[in-house]
């Protein structure tokens, strides 16, 4: 059984990885796509930026700001911030969650 994900106007897949907005595919990275697939996963809990990079950098050692670019790149792609959409919210100190 597939999951998808449905918030204003976008559709998400996390098994066929693909992330649609009024039925056209909305071009996004692998990591971004990992970062944004853990978010809505987590149920609105807050993830914190060192869970999110095992996520998107399985056995890697990243530099936190990978995840702020990650992470800006999809409130860029979501339109966080046009006309009041919000998706992504910082938790000061703890890391991000999904809005």
């Amino acid at each position: 059984m597939s999951c998808v994900f449905e918030f204003g106007p976008f559709r998400l897949c996390p098994t066929t990885r693909v992330l649609q907005q009024h039925d056209g595919d909305v071009a996004l990275g692998s990591r971004a796509f990992d970062i944004l697939v853990a978010l809505v996963e987590s149920n609105g809990n807050v993830l914190t930026r060192r869970e999110l990079m095992a996520i998107a950098w399985p056995g890697l050692v990243v530099e936190e700001s990978n995840v702020r670019v990650q992470v800006a790149n999809l409130r860029k792609v979501l339109g966080c911030g046009r006309d009041g959409a919000r998706y992504i919210a910082s938790i000061a100190g703890r890391g991000y969650c999904f809005a």
